[in-house]
């Protein structure tokens, strides 16, 4: 009989890894789940990737390896990867990263018995550059039984560690967010557009081990890694920009992802102000500073219209 288990995608971008690709590409091909498929897109890397990659392809059907002719930059390289995939059910890989057998299984397993479930994922175990096991990391986000707007609330506030975007993700959810921008926090926008679609599971047990393969860096060092990693082409740009103007273009992806939510419009006039609020508190990101001026003007200008509106039209 064949196999009618769905089919997960699982999406590894990848630059420069020949250091640790070996270790993440066994770890996932020995996966218990088998009917899966392993898309790499390779980001132009100018190391022994390539060669590993075409290795693993040869020897392994599931593998399809595709190489940029340049560097795309990390967003949209985690965008492409969604766009060649075919499975029901999508997990980002990196190409560091370490798995147990049992991560691809346990996590469809929540997808296919809850269908409220958008996204499922595990504890996470942070490992060193040899293995060694550093610790649980801190996250411990399950939104089952809460409602959209109290999924997105919870997400704004309370995430840190974006573990869970390396979970199973349904794909044709994923297909109707806005996906990754080149930006600093870009999974934390995109985590917040999956809660308004669905809730988050998370399994009890460490399945995913997260390397920490780079020593502690300054917050100007890290800047400058992040940006230029997300868009190599602009990332001159982003570099000179300071925290606070590049947590200003995230609070706006926000509330950009508020806009465009599929809830009744009080529910967005409260996410928006929620958003502020949040961006206020947690990143010191103020109002008369939050915005250019005609973004303000706009701004001020949606919340009349919305809260101008007849009752009718909620």
């Amino acid at each position: 009989m064949a196999d009618s288990r769905p089919l997960v995608s699982i999406g590894m971008p990848v630059y420069n890894g020949e250091r640790f690709i070996r270790q993440a590409l066994d770890s996932l091909l020995a996966q218990d789940y088998g009917n899966f498929e392993l898309i790499v897109s390779d980001n132009a890397s100018t190391d022994r990737t390539q060669d590993i990659c075409l290795e693993y392809a040869s020897n392994d059907s599931r593998i399809r390896y595709y190489h940029n002719a340049v560097n795309l930059g990390a967003a949209n390289n985690f965008n492409r990867l969604v766009g060649l995939s075919f499975g029901k059910y999508f997990a980002f890989a990196a190409d560091h990263d370490l798995w147990q057998s049992t991560f691809i299984t346990r996590c469809t397993e929540v997808l296919e018995k809850e269908a409220s479930v958008v996204l499922c994922y595990s504890h996470t175990m942070l490992i060193d550059s040899d293995g060694n096991s550093l610790g649980l990391t801190p996250d411990r986000i399950d939104t089952r039984r809460m409602s959209s707007v109290e999924r997105y609330t919870h997400i704004i506030w309370n995430l840190g560690w974006c573990n869970m975007v390396y979970g199973v993700i349904r794909a044709d959810q994923l297909r109707k967010i806005r996906g990754f921008k080149p930006m600093l926090g870009a999974d934390h926008a995109v985590l917040a557009e999956l809660a308004l679609q669905g809730e988050f599971a998370q399994i009890p047990e460490p399945l995913f081990y997260r390397r920490k393969n780079r020593r502690d860096e300054d917050p100007e060092t890290y800047k400058r890694r992040v940006m230029g990693y997300m868009d190599p082409r602009n990332s001159w740009k982003s570099q000179e920009k300071s925290f606070s103007q590049l947590y200003r273009q995230l609070a706006l992806e926000h509330l950009r992802v508020v806009l465009r939510a599929p809830i009744m419009i009080r529910q967005k006039i409260r996410l928006l102000l929620e958003t502020l609020s949040c961006f206020s508190v947690r990143w010191n990101i103020l109002l008369p500073s939050f915005l250019p001026n005609r973004q303000i003007s706009r701004f001020l200008c949606l919340l009349r219209n919305l809260t101008g509106r007849k009752r009718s039209s909620y």
